[in-house]
């Protein structure tokens, strides 16, 4: 297969051209390992904790740093688009950190991943290099996922996940309510499965560390099989997604399986801007369910994390919605709380809607952007999970991989192949 004729992008978005194959295949290379990457160092560093020595937040910070700025590196170029978006964005978030008592790197942090992965993902010649990304993180995955389940005795030795949390700073000592336990705190279901009962009470993390993630990453899995209707082997992504989805045991994540299934039939039917709106709609019913409700305590169930992330969004205040404001409170169980407070109600719908009217090659990617929209506002409903590297940088990527599809690129792709050999 040759890739000589660089893959001609919208000229309303230029990216960057990779003027011949070895060119584009070691760069596709480097994308494949530091997405793999997102995934993998979390893990690696919890292996490193249990079995070297003890790591510190600084070294998560400056390992996480170091994959933001391999993929800048790999998608910086004089690419006007990209140096637009940076400049504004930097500048943005200059202003408004400008108005807090100390810098948030945090706040920069979560908004650089989608811009910098999803330019990547618009860089990528063919949909079938993307399909391959995603196998590549499903097989990361479960093998390490169905290490962890099966041989629960001997990973726990290999990796002990709590102690890897109570050393990066997120958890403390006696945190842990299950005795003797060296996973996730919420990694035992104390009440029994909810899914295959006779499995166990134990939730599968995998790299991922909390089976949570394990779970959204199962959804997205859903995702990209319901987007890739011409993918190869799809009833197998089918299946991984199911797999990933009931090893954690993650009943969120099934529900948004089953959101996706419906968004994927009306995201052939209703217009972009439908999706574009998904979100605040979502928003609006949530902060409508709380100012409706009279209850004050909630439970550890789907209607009681509802609850909960409607109260969290009593706490936005105007300077919270303008992400001016100077203590933030704890706004993490809310996604779009959380959202408005990093980076204000203008940056945030200034992103959105330049990923949702970005330039595409098909109308299939409005198809993605339903899923899209779907997936995300769910997600952001009960958390803020989203913006975890390690599930953002690979959705970016299929997202951005999404917008430059074309009908038949396939087909014109092998034709050029065995004409240039």
């Amino acid at each position: 297969m040759s890739y000589s004729t660089p893959y001609d992008q919208s000229q309303s978005w230029p990216t960057p051209q990779l003027q011949n194959a070895a060119q584009y295949r070691l760069w596709l290379r480097c994308v494949y390992a530091v997405v793999a990457g997102t995934l993998l160092f979390n893990f690696a560093l919890a292996v490193v904790n249990t079995n070297a020595f003890r790591i510190s937040e600084s070294l998560v910070i400056l390992c996480e740093m170091a994959l933001l700025s391999a993929a800048l590196f790999l998608v910086f170029s004089r690419n006007s688009v990209l140096l637009l978006l940076l400049l504004l964005y930097f500048s943005y978030m200059g202003l408004i950190l400008a108005l807090r008592p100390e810098l948030d790197l945090k706040a920069i942090r979560d908004f650089l991943i989608p811009i910098v992965f999803y330019m990547i993902g618009r860089n990528i010649r063919r949909i079938e290099d993307a399909d391959r990304l995603v196998w590549i993180c499903t097989i990361l995955v479960l093998a390490v996922g169905f290490f962890e389940f099966l041989f629960l005795d001997i990973y726990t030795r290999i990796v002990s996940i709590f102690d890897y949390y109570v050393a990066r700073g997120t958890l403390t000592a006696d945190a842990n309510f299950v005795e003797g336990s060296n996973l996730f705190v919420s990694s035992t279901r104390i009440g029994g499965r909810n899914f295959l009962a006779f499995l166990g009470n134990v939730r599968a993390s995998s790299v991922f560390l909390e089976p949570v993630t394990m779970g959204n990453f199962g959804a997205f899995l859903c995702l990209w099989a319901l987007f890739r209707s011409g993918m190869r082997h799809r009833m197998l992504m089918f299946l991984a997604a199911f797999v990933a989805v009931v090893l954690p045991d993650a009943r969120f994540g099934m529900l948004v399986c089953f959101a996706l299934i419906a968004a994927a039939i009306l995201g052939r039917i209703l217009p972009r801007v439908s999706w574009w709106a998904l979100p605040l709609l979502v928003l609006f019913a949530l902060a409508l369910y709380g100012g409706w409700s009279t209850t004050i305590g909630w439970t550890d169930d789907l209607g009681g994390r509802l609850l909960h992330a409607s109260q969290l969004l009593q706490k936005v205040t105007p300077e919270i919605l303008f992400g001016v404001e100077r203590n933030i409170p704890f706004l993490a169980d809310n996604g779009f709380a959380y959202s408005l407070a990093q980076i204000g109600a203008v940056g945030l719908m200034a992103l959105w809607t330049a990923y949702m009217f970005a330039p595409i090659e098909d109308q299939r990617a409005i198809q993605f952007k339903a899923l899209a929209a779907t997936y995300i506002a769910l997600l952001m409903t009960i958390s803020n999970s989203f913006y975890s590297i390690k599930l953002a940088a690979l959705f970016w990527v299929a997202a951005g991989a999404a917008d430059v599809m074309r009908a038949g690129n396939r087909a014109s792709v092998d034709a050029r192949g065995r004409h240039s050999s």
